[in-house]
């Protein structure tokens, strides 16, 4: 029974005790996670027009370049493709004929959609021009099943892939370069 007794006794003194350690509180880790999150974020994208311009100053044309674009706004792709028409002709400029394709994998995917384009002929005509210029775009196919959309409601102009992710890592194997489309 004194056993018993004992093992409460200290459990209680321990977590009563004010010599207990405290969890440190998330303000104490703000300066290391800021080390560790700054070289993420620049890597996650920031910065696409600085990748764009080290290939173009490399002098050796990569086997292509395949433009990520992923955000949580639908309005988004309106913006991105835009920036990813520039980026193209930026390349070309140095590299005719390069490879490009882009892979719409987030909520801005959905502006694809013929329904969605019938109500937006800039993007539409964006969308057009791009495949004009012999740069195909993607859309997630699980991205469209997981948000009730079938890969028919898209417009002909893009591929429905299985995955988005799955469909840049098969370009990164040809000997693409990723370049993610961020805003800042």
């Amino acid at each position: 029974m004194r056993s018993q007794n004992s093992a409460r006794t200290r459990r209680s003194k321990f977590r009563d005790s004010p010599e207990t350690y405290a969890m440190p509180s998330i303000a104490s880790f703000s300066p290391l996670l800021l080390v560790l999150l700054l070289p993420a974020q620049a890597y996650s994208g920031y910065g696409h027009q600085d990748r764009v311009q080290a290939l173009i100053d490399a002098g050796n044309a990569p086997d292509g370049v395949v433009f990520e674009i992923a955000s949580g706004d639908s309005r988004f792709l309106d913006w991105a493709l835009q920036e990813a028409d520039r980026l193209t002709r930026q390349l070309r400029a140095k590299y005719p004929g390069l490879d490009v394709s882009i892979v719409s994998h987030g909520r801005e995917q959905f502006a694809l959609t013929r329904q969605r384009l019938a109500d937006n002929a800039p993007l539409e005509q964006q969308l057009q021009g791009l495949v004009d210029a012999d740069v195909p775009v993607h859309v997630c196919g699980t991205n469209a099943e997981w948000n009730g959309v079938d890969a028919e409601e898209f417009t002909a102009l893009v591929d429905v892939a299985v995955t988005g992710p799955a469909q840049i890592n098969d370009y990164v194997k040809l000997g693409y370069e990723k370049i993610r489309i961020v805003r800042r």
